[in-house]
């Protein structure tokens, strides 16, 4: 999936916030980045979230998933 694939570019090795990502893929629409970015990556278990007991939590990071892990 191109998006999903432009999202793990910009993530690089890097914890990412949604708003910290959103700016760096240019996009200003929350929704849709959750649709098309966000839920698709962490669906295919390429990105993992940093406070996996809250999803919500306005602390929450996104990293990219550890083979090793």
């Amino acid at each position: 999936n191109p998006s999903v694939q432009k999202l793990l570019d910009v993530l690089g090795d890097e914890e990412l916030s949604t708003a910290q990502i959103m700016e760096r893929l240019d996009l200003s629409h929350r929704p849709t980045f959750r649709k098309n970015y966000l839920n698709p990556a962490l669906a295919q278990g390429v990105i993992e979230m940093t406070i996996p007991d809250k999803p919500n939590s306005r602390n929450q990071k996104y990293r990219r998933k550890q083979l090793d892990r």
